[in-house]
């Protein structure tokens, strides 16, 4: 009876000395996953993710823009063709445009860097060029900002003819 009283502690010691080293292993994961973690902003395939670092403490606004998406119509290829997306802070609170990115090269948005007050129009101005493409083409602008919800994205499209 002794001698199984002694085997069953010792069971119970290695079982916790078990349980403590796997507990030990786990943190240690914790803590390495931690420090490698990837910033919000990774670029993967040269497409940079929104970053909500700026605007994440940010009071939150509304944002209303005249229209979502516009479409250039029929261009030829090698033409750069402008668009400007008009909008309204309809919120309480200054809008604080974070990042605006286009959905590849060919789309490049200019954005106010000042913050917006409320009740205020402003403008992010869309550049599209179509050199290299041919056929429909539908791209998007992601705008990063302290807006519910966020981001919001707009989208450009033109049916890019062959050059004659």
């Amino acid at each position: 009876m002794n001698e199984s009283i002694k085997t069953f502690s010792l069971v119970v010691i290695t079982i916790c000395v078990f349980i403590m080293t796997v507990i030990d292993i786990l943190e240690m994961i914790d803590q390495r996953n931690e420090r490698l973690a990837v910033p919000a902003t990774t670029s993967v395939h040269g497409i940079s993710a929104p970053d909500n670092s700026v605007t994440a403490n940010q009071p939150r606004t509304l944002i209303k823009f005249d229209e979502m998406k516009y479409d250039f119509g029929d261009i030829t290829e090698g033409e750069v063709v402008h668009h400007t997306f008009n909008f309204t802070n309809t919120g309480t609170n200054p809008l604080v445009i974070s990042n605006a990115i286009g959905s590849c090269g060919c789309t490049v948005p200019t954005y106010p860097r000042e913050p917006i007050a409320p009740g205020t129009k402003a403008t992010i101005e869309v550049q599209f060029n179509s050199s290299g493409r041919e056929g429909l083409q539908n791209k998007t602008i992601t705008v990063t900002a302290n807006t519910e919800p966020n981001p919001t994205v707009l989208t450009i499209t033109a049916n890019v003819n062959k050059k004659p």
